[in-house]
């Protein structure tokens, strides 16, 4: 049997150097059966120059490019209309892939139905250097709300959210939305699908201080007020409450009270005190414990997050 197409999407802006190395890691795998398609925000870097020399080199490469900067959900949702293979697979400009990465997750898939999506367990490299192991996310379990409910009590980088799952998964979770959390409601829409499994064989690399590295940035990049970075996960509960509720068609297949039910209990757990301590990095909540008298707040809130199990990086 002929190997499926695997559909490799990456959104691009302005990392031209970085780009490259994503690029050349997916043009290499092992699984060779796939096409790339590169979406470009209008950079005014070398990324135009570096893409256009990639589809004379090679044929799987396609390359869209915005004549303006649309924001990065924009880009995205480009990409998703884009893809034509019967497996796809997100990834950022600034990451990469082992050599086998696509193959591991497709034999995986192939060899379990009841998943939805296969991830390897992301490597995290700081200057140069592995960092940090990413979260062996399984889940297992067989009622979709529950799966929701316990990827929301448990996600942290989110290395899920660039797994290789089904087109047609892909896009009963799509689009995604302009809002923080975003990638959030994407996974938990995916998670209700089926079951998610991370694997251990392969891995992507990803790197750190991205958009996504605190809440401030990741709101400008998106566009959004500024007052949402200071209570983050007061809006990721609220968007969660309103996807699960009535705005994602794919929680509609619940009874009107059991999708209230799920959205409700959804909601709360993203505004967990677990949850919620691993996000209180803000640096205006820094700024309190380098001032003498916010000291001892800082030392209780140092403590609690030790407790909790979370931890933090201010």
């Amino acid at each position: 049997m002929a190997e499926p197409l695997i559909s490799v999407a990456i959104p691009t802006y302005n990392r031209a150097a970085k780009l490259t190395r994503a690029v050349e890691s997916v043009l290499a795998q092992t699984h060779a059966h796939l096409e790339l398609v590169i979406s470009d925000n209008a950079s005014v870097d070398e990324t135009e120059a570096i893409c256009r020399s990639l589809l004379e080199r090679d044929a799987r490469v396609t390359y869209l490019r915005s004549p303006v900067n649309r924001g990065p959900t924009a880009n995205f949702n480009t990409l998703f209309a884009e893809l034509a293979g019967e497996y796809v697979l997100l990834l950022s400009d600034d990451d990469w892939l082992e050599r086998d990465y696509l193959s591991c997750c497709l034999a995986e898939l192939q060899r379990r139905p009841e998943l939805v999506l296969v991830c390897g367990r992301a490597s995290y490299v700081k200057d140069g250097h592995a960092f940090k192991r990413g979260v062996d996310m399984q889940l297992l379990q067989q009622s979709p709300s529950e799966r929701v409910l316990e990827y929301l009590a448990n996600v942290d980088e989110n290395g899920v959210f660039y797994g290789l799952m089904a087109r047609t998964v892909l896009s009963r979770a799509a689009p995604l939305r302009n809002v923080l959390g975003n990638d959030w409601l994407f996974a938990a829409a995916i998670a209700f699908q089926g079951k998610l499994a991370t694997i251990g064989e392969s891995a992507v690399n990803r790197e750190l201080g991205g958009t996504s590295a605190d809440f401030q940035r990741l709101a400008a990049t998106l566009g959004l007020p500024a007052w949402q970075a200071r209570v983050p996960h007061l809006v990721i509960a609220w968007q969660t409450f309103k996807d699960v509720c009535w705005r994602a068609p794919v929680y509609r297949e619940l009874a009107a009270p059991r999708r209230l039910a799920l959205a409700l209990l959804g909601a709360w757990t993203v505004i967990s005190w677990r949850s919620l301590a691993w996000h209180l990095t803000l640096p205006a909540f820094a700024a309190i414990g380098a001032r003498r008298r916010g000291r001892w707040l800082w030392r209780a809130y140092d403590r609690l997050t030790r407790l909790l199990g979370a931890g933090h990086s201010a």
